[in-house]
């Protein structure tokens, strides 16, 4: 009697079936693991590509507390009007700022992207490292760009250089209760869907504080601070009077009466 083996087409059904359940199973697992993004809403702040968010973000807070700064313990970090020794506010913009500190060689191009941006922003793989000309008053790339509604090559939101957060938290301290530069957050504060800062409707992200610790954060409200008796809103400005509020955002313009924040 002969005996033949094999794989029946019902075998083989149900073969398939199986490998059809285990990866609807798995997929959503591994992208969770790996991007963050999770179909229930939110992101994880223990995914790979958080880990590789907040190590970017150590970067670039280290180059701040690196050598080369001063000695003093109080000694103020660079801005690009201290940079040109003009003292023009009007300098201190979110483009300049990180357009200098590339100059500078404290960060590179690719620590200033997150992972997970899906706005308008790219690496600047054209960094003009021979723009840097002192003597006709060019001290970083003119071309680098921040500007959430055109196209940007930084992902990161800082502090805005003005006011009394910048005369108090914008040098060495060594600070552990203010935040310097962070993740993007929807205007004000509020989540927001239509904000590429909240994927599903939810925010999640990581702040740089002055003492060189990254804390990732689960919520807006996972960071809480106090200004004038009250809340601090993380992406709002609270304090217009003396501007000694935490604000993270992008600085569009800068002028004697303030910022102008932009938000995407």
């Amino acid at each position: 009697m002969t005996v033949r083996r094999g794989l029946s087409l019902v075998g083989l059904l149900i073969t398939l079936v199986c490998i059809v359940v285990l990866l609807s199973i798995t997929l959503p697992a591994i992208r969770t693991a790996t991007t963050g993004m999770s179909g229930s809403g939110g992101q994880s702040t223990a995914s790979a590509w958080a880990a590789t968010d907040q190590m970017n973000l150590y970067a670039i807070g280290q180059s701040m507390l690196a050598g080369g700064l001063g000695s003093g313990l109080e000694t103020a970090w660079p801005t690009p009007s201290s940079a040109t020794g003009r003292r023009d506010v009007t300098q201190n913009t979110t483009a300049n700022l990180y357009s200098m500190m590339i100059m500078d060689q404290r960060v590179q191009p690719s620590h200033l992207i997150t992972r997970g941006d899906r706005g308008l922003v790219e690496v600047d793989d054209d960094y003009d490292y021979t723009a840097y000309d002192p003597r006709s008053g060019v001290y970083w790339d003119p071309s680098f760009t921040a500007d959430l509604a055109r196209g940007s090559n930084a992902s990161w939101a800082h502090m805005p250089l003005s006011g009394a957060r910048f005369d108090n938290y914008w040098r060495s301290s060594m600070s552990g209760s203010f935040p310097i530069f962070g993740s993007r957050g929807p205007r004000d504060g509020i989540p927001n869907a239509n904000s590429m800062t909240c994927p599903n409707g939810a925010w999640t992200g990581a702040v740089w504080f002055g003492d060189g610790r990254v804390e990732p954060l689960e919520s807006i409200g996972g960071w809480t601070g106090r200004v004038n008796g009250g809340e601090d809103n993380l992406f709002r400005e609270d304090d217009l009077q003396r501007g000694s509020d935490a604000v993270l955002g992008f600085t569009q313009q800068i002028d004697e009466n303030g910022v102008t924040l932009q938000w995407d």
